[in-house]
């Protein structure tokens, strides 16, 4: 059966924040099974004082579990935090992929981050995945986790000081104390903000940086862009040949 046109055309035009919250609801359904696998061999899912302290039992099932170096069990039909059908590389979510030169990972990661600054509910259930209830943002490990990644693989060096997300700002590694792994993932407030729709300049930078609103003039000195060309591959000297022009207002 068809679907109507009308249809077909909302399901093409998603707005930004429709491609965000589809994408979270993968990332939802992820930590739900997450969560019910982690209850299935938890003796005491309800307690209270969770990560405040360890029973020669809990330890015993600590060193049960799987190494680090184990592929991680695979949720529902094993897919990570993907985009859903029309909505790759969509909306904000793929703009910011593209100017950061984002892997798919890295935007798993990110959202993973993000999550609970879009939906608090999102704070609990990393509280108890941290198993530290105190602790409602990500971890390391836990992010690659809910990304199907072992805390062993190659996955961590999306973290690394040089790697897209925190050489561009757009992630924040807190607790530089604690092992990678427990180090927590937060997602700056201005990069939330634009995601979500906000395109004001970043608080930090008000009074240094200001938007320029004025109307962009003709070009009438076609030679302005060649020289700026010639200038960027690294030339050290220009020279301006006067044809009946003005080299002299060229000149810098």
């Amino acid at each position: 059966m068809t679907p109507p046109v009308q249809q077909v055309q909302q399901t093409a035009e998603l707005t930004d924040i429709e491609v965000l919250w589809e994408r979270l609801g993968h990332l939802e359904q992820r930590v739900r099974e997450a969560v019910a696998a982690r209850r299935a061999v938890d003796p005491d899912p309800d307690d209270p004082y969770r990560g405040q302290y360890l029973t020669p039992e809990a330890a015993a099932r600590i060193l049960e579990t799987r190494d680090a170096f184990t592929p991680v069990p695979e949720y529902g039909d094993g897919a990570p935090t993907g985009a859903a059908p029309g909505t790759e590389g969509g909306g904000r979510l793929g703009e910011l992929a593209e100017r950061f030169g984002l892997a798919p990972l890295d935007v798993d990661l990110l959202l993973v981050a993000l999550a609970p600054d879009i939906d608090p509910r999102f704070e609990r259930l990393y509280g108890y995945l941290n198993d530290d209830l105190t602790r409602r943002r990500p971890a390391i490990g836990l992010a690659l986790e809910l990304c199907g990644l072992p805390a062993a693989g190659v996955g961590r060096f999306r973290f690394a000081p040089a790697a897209p997300l925190v050489a561009g700002g757009l992630l924040e590694i807190v607790e530089p104390e604690r092992p990678l792994l427990s180090r927590l993932l937060c997602v700056p407030d201005r990069v939330s903000a634009y995601l979500l729709g906000d395109d004001e300049i970043d608080g930090r930078l008000r009074g240094i940086v200001r938007e320029d609103t004025r109307t962009p003039e003709p070009d009438e000195r076609p030679e302005v862009p060649r020289v700026a060309a010639v200038l960027g591959a690294g030339s050290g000297l220009v020279h301006l040949l006067d044809r009946g022009g003005d080299p002299g207002g060229l000149a810098i």
